[in-house]
């Protein structure tokens, strides 16, 4: 009777371990069909979240660029061999998890635009974050924001402090790598006075 049961038991745990096999071969299939048309689709998004922070012909991404703190990407926005402006991609840490978004400035470092690409607030509470209302409030400051409750100019959602305050941090911090490769380049850009040049001055 034991041998019987003991068999037993074995064919019971060959057939779940195979059930286990079957089903992580099937997940690991559908994970790896399905993850190039995630990532296209999540390109698509933040192709549209940059023109819809900073309109420009194309997005020239800045090649020296490594990531810096929850600034992950920098763009260069050009129109017609003109630049306009900057993009940056931040993702800082909301109450849901990692909030990707995209902030957009001119090329004095102002706020042009603010778009969230994806998100896992609460509904009805920190996923307002995508509303214009919201978004707009950034666009035309410049410098370090912070919240109204800390003596700042952006009014923070209701019952979503923490949302509020991690999309003010992402937009800091977008600010703040942009207006360092601003000042990078106006110094590359500075006229220096040639040696002849300042000594026929001085004559």
């Amino acid at each position: 009777m034991n041998s019987g049961k003991n068999a037993g038991g074995a064919k019971l745990a060959v057939t779940l371990v195979l059930i286990c096999l079957i089903v992580s071969l099937i997940l690991g299939f559908v994970n790896h069909i399905t993850e190039d048309s995630i990532a296209a689709s999540r390109t698509a998004r933040t192709a549209d979240a940059m023109a819809e922070v900073l309109r420009a012909e194309y997005y020239e991404p800045v090649g020296e660029f490594t990531q810096d703190g929850v600034v992950t990407a920098l763009y260069r926005a050009y129109s017609d061999e003109v630049l306009r402006g900057w993009i940056a991609e931040a993702s800082p840490s909301g109450f849901g998890g990692v909030i990707d978004m995209v902030v957009g400035a001119d090329t004095e470092g102002v706020i042009t635009g603010v778009s969230i690409v994806s998100m896992s607030e609460t509904s009805g509470l920190g996923a307002n974050a995508r509303k214009e209302s919201f978004r707009s409030q950034f666009i035309g400051k410049s410098g370090t924001l912070a919240l109204s409750k800390k003596g700042g100019e952006i009014d923070a959602l209701t019952g979503a402090t923490v949302t509020s305050t991690a999309v003010t941090s992402g937009v800091n911090e977008a600010l703040r790598v942009i207006g360092e490769y601003i000042g990078r380049e106006a110094a590359a850009e500075e006229p220096r006075n040639a040696p002849d040049a300042v000594s026929s001055a001085t004559n």
